[in-house]
């Protein structure tokens, strides 16, 4: 008797024929609608689990599994777009903390790559969840006027702090300095433009010295300047005069024998 009444209200919430009339009645319907659409997938009926999660999904179902095993159902069969398409609405009804299930637990069993993408549009849709709601209640704030809880309002920030000023050496008095004259007059005495001026001159060149006179007395060699040879004058040491004959040749003869 179960199966014949389930198979009526299925076709009738299908067709539209059956204004539900409470809000716990419309949702236990879907509830069971959702139910068989996930036996009949774990039974191998692709087609009819997709049409009895198509009926709690058209009908206003608010629990994100419906989506998420009608994206299950759509991997099995190969629509990769449609599952995650259906995902995707599961994640976002899923975010906004409508319901409150166990859907981890219902997930267990669908395992593989298609549940690695499953997650990870769960948790980016979480992500998108939470930074909507920050910045919605930032905007509220902001209209009132009121800084939010949590945050430091914000300051002036303050000015930079300048360098100390570099205070330059106290000039010497001019008794100490030694450039005192030339910064007298504004401008440093350049002896030269040429260093090397004059280096190339012979330091013997010039004028000659004045010569030093000779100390006055009698010529130690005796005589004027202009007088005779010092040696002669007196006799030969040797005997006669410069001119005479050989010396070694005396009346005694060669005193190595012969004339």
């Amino acid at each position: 008797m179960k199966k014949p009444a389930l198979s009526f209200v299925f076709a009738a919430l299908a067709w539209g024929l059956i204004p539900l009339g409470s809000a716990s009645a419309q949702d236990a319907v879907l509830a069971e609608m959702y139910g068989r659409g996930v036996h009949a997938y774990y039974s191998g009926r692709y087609s009819d689990a997709t049409q009895y999660l198509s009926t709690a999904i058209d009908n206003g179902i608010e629990d994100p599994r419906a989506y998420y095993f009608r994206g299950i159902v759509a991997n099995a069969e190969g629509r990769t777009y449609d599952a995650e398409a259906d995902w995707q609405m599961g994640a976002e009804l899923e975010a906004t903390g409508r319901t409150n299930t166990a859907i981890g637990r219902s997930l267990s069993r669908f395992q593989g790559m298609g549940r690695i993408k499953l997650e990870e549009i769960r948790q980016r849709a979480r992500l998108n969840a939470l930074a909507n709601a920050r910045a919605r209640s930032e905007q509220r704030y902001g209209e009132l006027g009121v800084t939010p809880p949590g945050t430091t309002p914000p300051t002036a920030a303050a000015p930079a702090a300048r360098a100390p000023a570099i205070t330059p050496p106290p000039i010497p008095p001019d008794t100490e300095n030694p450039f005192a004259d030339d910064l007298a007059e504004g401008q440093p005495n350049v002896a030269a433009d040429d260093a090397l001026e004059g280096a190339m001159d012979d330091p013997f060149g010039g004028e000659a010295a004045p010569a030093t006179p000779a100390p006055a007395g009698p010529d130690p060699f005796g005589g004027d300047a202009g007088d005779a040879d010092p040696f002669g004058g007196a006799a030969d040491p040797f005997g006669g005069d410069s001119g005479d004959a050989d010396p070694f040749g005396a009346a005694g003869g060669n005193p190595f024998g012969g004339n």
